[in-house]
This record gives structure tokens, sequence and C-alpha cells, in this order.
């Protein structure tokens, strides 16, 4: 599916309601979607970046995020098949599920479930829905949604905040400096930080940074910037009665302004229309 707006190198994409199987592969660049995904990989690990954090996800596991925050597939081995589905943000919201969930997920939480029940693996459960959702039966489709909603019902229940998911594996070893970039500019993008603070934090000239920056993702570090300030403005809109206006501020804006202009430049409407879009959904 295109792109949803002409961002230059990024890839955001409206994908909608779907279920997907693909072998793992390594992604040139991040990329990011308004959905929450649900994914599990047949065997091996896939190491992913997600948020500014380089986390290892091993094969079999059940991994939930949402996809608005910039994430990109670095490695795997051998990884197989990974399978995914994707459910509307809209959707997720009209389920009402745990508060404690859903601000997890809108805050940047990576949800990764490594438990096996042998009668019914997380594997077995993606095999099964992209088998429903290939035949087009709607109440197939129907299926999917209510076992999906039902599956993080039962995560909720069991992961409360209080604890942490066991499964959930950070990469170890020295990041490199682009990697560094990612987590200062993930630590500090509400900030009014620039190239120049980026740069200095990991001990590089500008001129380096953003040469290394756009080589190693197909990004500016000002469009990533810009995209991490996009993704808190869209969780506010979604999660918040707050005004567009202090939206911009608390998101990392300078200006009203820079704020619509970014927010239709990633994710191809404005504000307003956004959340209305989501209102309108939900009810």
């Amino acid at each position: 599916m295109p792109p949803s707006s002409t961002a230059g190198s990024v890839d955001f994409v409206r994908l909608g309601f779907d279920v997907s199987d693909a072998p793992a592969m390594v992604m040139a660049r991040p990329h990011r979607h308004d959905e929450i995904e649900i994914t599990v990989l047949e065997r091996g690990w896939n190491d992913y970046l997600f948020g500014g954090r380089r986390v290892r996800i091993p094969g079999g596991a059940l991994c939930v995020r949402w996809a608005a925050i910039p994430h990109q597939s670095l490695a795997f081995d051998p990884g197989g098949t990974h399978y995914s589905l994707k459910v509307p943000l809209a959707w997720f919201l009209g389920w009402q599920l745990p508060e404690s969930l859903v601000s997890r997920l809108l805050g940047g939480e990576l949800l990764i479930d490594t438990r096996q029940d042998p009668e019914s693996t997380d594997l077995a459960l993606l095999r099964r829905w992209h088998r429903a959702f290939r035949s087009g039966s709607p109440p197939l489709h129907r299926m999917i949604l209510l076992e999906a909603q039902a599956r993080l019902l039962r995560l909720a229940v069991e992961f409360p905040p209080a604890q942490t998911p066991r499964g959930l594996t950070t990469v170890t070893g020295q990041l490199g400096r682009f990697e560094q970039m990612t987590v200062y500019i993930a630590g500090n993008y509400t900030r009014a930080i620039d190239v120049a603070n980026v740069a200095r934090a990991v001990g590089l000239h500008p001129n380096s940074a953003m040469r290394l920056f756009r080589q190693t993702c197909g990004l500016t570090i000002l469009d990533y910037l810009s995209m991490h300030r996009v993704w808190h403005a869209q969780h506010l809109l979604a999660s918040t009665d707050l005004k567009i206006r202090a939206i911009a501020e608390i998101a990392g804006f300078g200006s009203p302004n820079r704020f619509y202009a970014a927010f239709r430049r990633w994710v191809g409407q404005l504000p307003a229309d956004y959340r209305a879009a989501l209102q309108s959904q939900v009810s």
C-alpha cells in the first residue's frame, strides 16, 4: 500500500485491518503506521529498534506494540515466517480494554510474552488468524477481532503494570553512534533540541552526525525527531481532551504552525481531523 503522504524517505503507511505473513527481513529504514500490531516470529530471533531501544524478540513470543512509534528490524537469525495482525487504533480504543494496557501501549511500551501453552501457542493463533483473514469471510474476520481482543485482555490481566513481562530482552553490548542518537532523541524529543544537541550527545560534529544518520536509516535527524513528536501528539489526541495548541507544546513543537505542518506531513491530515475521525469510529 502506498504511503499516506509524500513524506520523503520515511515509510508512513495506512494499513488498516490486516493479517499478513512474510519472511523475516532487515528494514532499510524505520517505518510507522497507525495500528496496534500483534506479531509472532516463527523461530529464531529478531532484533528491533523501537522507540530508541534495541530489543531482541525470540521466536514464538507474542509481541504487541503501537506501530505509530518508529520501528525498524535490524537483524534476525534465522527468522522464518513473521506473522502480523494490525488493528486500527480506533477499533482498539473501542474495545475498552483495561486502561493499564492501553496507556502502556500508547505510552511507548513494547509488550512481549514468551510463555508457551502447548495446547494453544500464539504462533498457532496467528496462523489461524492469517488463514481466516485470507478467506475473506466477514464472520471469520469478526472472529479474528474477538480473539485478538480476548488475547489482549488476558495479557492485561496477567501482566499488570507492576510486573515486567517475562521474555523482554534488551540486546547487550555497546551501542553504535546511530543507535546512541536514536536513544537520545527518544529520551529528549519533547525538549527544544536540534541537530547540534543530538550530535554533541554522542560526540560527533553536526555534519558527521547528519551524514551518519541519513546513511544508516534514510532519514534526517530532524525527520526522526519530528516523527517522535508527532507520535506523542497522536497519543495525546487519542487519549486526552487537551486543546491542540497545548498538545503541540507538550509534544515539543516550538509553534502551532510547525506542529500542523509536521502532523499533516507524517499523518496525512490535520490534528483536529485526526481526533474527529478517531472519535467517530469509536462512538
